[in-house]
């Protein structure tokens, strides 16, 4: 047993619970939780799973050790769960327990009403939402977060260290981030009949800064926080219904989020509300270093609109829906641009007891009024490639449906993950061309870490590092493989259809560097002719969170 002094500004949010009152918990003399992560602030360590035991209102115990159920009245699984608060054995109790880690989801520290399942000011219990132990396991780590085993002493050097891109003030709250991607490109081979339909590859070879950008995001600090984002970059490379400037300055995000009841509404240049892919960060997608050709080819990277989401069903199902249309951006009248609508929902049907076994499903619509005619197009999943398959433009479409369907099952490190698009346009002269596509991923994480899902969203999230080498360790590895595939051959156009197989190593020694190398084979079916090409781009990857 240890104690230990860890200071940190807590925020106690007092909410109503499901199943056991929070008084009936109060009335209990010993509450112990386990499982509970110790966040290493200082980077000079590790996180650390301890136990906790609370007696007669004061911190009693704080140790590695189990601590058996029979000790305490009642007891709690935290899921390794981050604390914040004041560890101080001989102490009032005051501590918040979060779901996910506030170092690596700007969100959690912007929001905690959202992410935390436990709190106890003064004592007494204000927040529950962790499941209750009756009878002891075998192990006190019960998931999969790490390949090594915790130290056998806690460490302490853990302390409250202010990061120098959080700023701070009653009225409102700030936290600058951002990315610098740098890649290396080699075209191994494109074959005579790849070279007529994309022309010579070897002009696409080379070293690069795939892109920068920069962002800014906090609250608002109303009675209900308002949150913010607002993120440029410049080398912009908008991938789906057009191809910009590659040096051009870029607003990719400028939004706010709203708190409604338990509902978020978002206001701005956001995501449309369709497609796991698109949804999920780039850099952090399930294991590759490109989306699929069927995501950039169909759907759009971001919108400006109006988008409202929530979970149900005790946060097993999430719904989400907006409304958009970018006439501000590209300078036309509202009604000459395109009208957008989408909606998504999904649903986990099965999540085992320890949450590291489950399955997501996902089903989402977009309908447009087509204004201004559709095109379609993607180039290779090779950042640095031609454009492969494309439409051109239906200048006559009055508009299109599209539909997807999500597919992802998670145990532990494994990860597999599909998803089918489609998009079905309403034009007189070409017959109503259908255009569709689909990929599926699959990852194992070497090293034993699991990627996390948030629930209020549907989406999965990055893997974190659970033993980088600035603490001795090996960072994080995994390995991925993935087979796409995009379909813009129908009726009277001939927009080519291309199948790319990816093959490749992401490593992480700590959370702010990323190193991969992906391998790709693509064949591309146009102009009545079948070719290939194949490359390996090598990538660095700087993030500031």
């Amino acid at each position: 047993m240890i104690q230990l002094k860890f200071l940190c500004t807590v925020i106690l949010i007092v909410l109503p619970i499901f199943g056991m009152a929070q008084d009936m918990i109060n009335d209990m003399q010993k509450i112990m939780i386990r499982n509970i992560t110790v966040i290493d602030q200082s980077g000079k360590t590790e996180d650390v799973i301890v136990s906790i035991l609370i007696k007669q209102k004061k911190l009693d115990i704080v140790t590695q050790d189990n601590i058996s159920v029979s000790k305490a009245d009642i007891s709690f699984d935290a899921k390794e769960g981050f604390i914040l608060g004041t560890l101080e054995v001989g102490s009032l109790a005051g501590f918040l327990i979060l779901d996910q880690d506030p170092r690596t989801n700007m969100d959690v520290m912007l929001d905690t009403k959202s992410y935390a399942v436990f709190a106890v000011s003064k004592g007494e219990v204000v927040l529950n939402k962790l499941i209750r132990i009756d009878v002891d396991s075998q192990e006190q780590i019960r998931s999969w977060r790490s390949y090594s085993p915790p130290p056998v002493a806690l460490p302490l050097s853990y302390q409250n260290k202010r990061k120098w891109n959080v700023f701070r003030t009653k009225p409102v709250t700030a936290l600058l981030g951002g990315a610098i991607i740098m890649e290396n490109t080699r075209w191994l081979s494109n074959d005579a009949i790849n070279e007529e339909q994309v022309g010579n590859l070897n002009e696409y070879e080379g070293g690069s800064i795939r892109g920068f950008r920069a962002g800014l995001g906090g609250t608002f600090n109303f009675k209900k926080p308002w949150t913010y984002v607002f993120t440029f970059g410049t080398r912009a490379f908008e991938r789906g219904f057009e191809q910009g400037n590659l040096d051009e300055f870029v607003l990719y995000d400028y939004r706010v989020d709203i708190p409604i009841g338990s509902a978020t509404l978002s206001l701005g240049k956001t995501k449309e509300t369709i497609s796991i892919s698109r949804l999920s960060a780039m850099i952090y997608e399930p294991s590759q270093q490109e989306r699929a050709s069927v995501a950039d080819g169909l759907l759009p990277a971001r919108n400006i609109g109006i988008t409202i989401n929530n979970s149900f069903v005790k946060e097993r199902m999430t719904w989400a829906a907006g409304v958009f249309n970018n006439w501000y951006e590209v300078g036309q009248s509202f009604s000459d641009n395109p009208t957008v609508f989408t909606g998504r929902i999904t649903a986990v049907p099965y999540l085992s007891e320890d949450e590291s076994n489950l399955l997501h499903l996902g089903i989402a619509g977009r309908y447009s009024n087509a204004a201004g005619g559709v095109r379609y197009n993607s180039i290779t999943e090779i950042f640095s490639g031609p454009v492969s398959v494309d439409t051109d433009l239906i200048d006559d479409a009055g508009s299109t449906f599209h539909y997807g369907l999500e597919m992802a099952w998670r145990k532990g490190p494994f990860i597999v993950l599909g998803e089918y698009i489609q998009s079905s346009v309403n034009s007189t002269a070409y017959n109503d061309p259908t255009f569709k596509g689909y990929y599926v991923v699959a990852s194992y994480v070497l090293t034993g870490e699991m990627r996390s899902y948030n629930k209020r969203n549907g989406l999965f999230k990055r893997v974190n590092v659970a033993n980088g080498i600035n603490s001795g360790g090996l960072g994080e590895w995994e390995v991925y493989s993935r087979w796409s595939s995009i379909d813009l051959n129908d009726e009277s156009i001939d927009g080519g259809e291309m199948n790319t197989f990816s093959l490749g190593i992401n490593w992480y020694p700590i959370s702010a560097i990323q190193v991969n190398i992906n391998y790709r084979y693509s064949t591309l079916d146009r102009f009545g002719q079948k070719g290939f090409n194949q490359g390996i781009v090598t990538r660095l990857v700087f993030i500031l969170e």
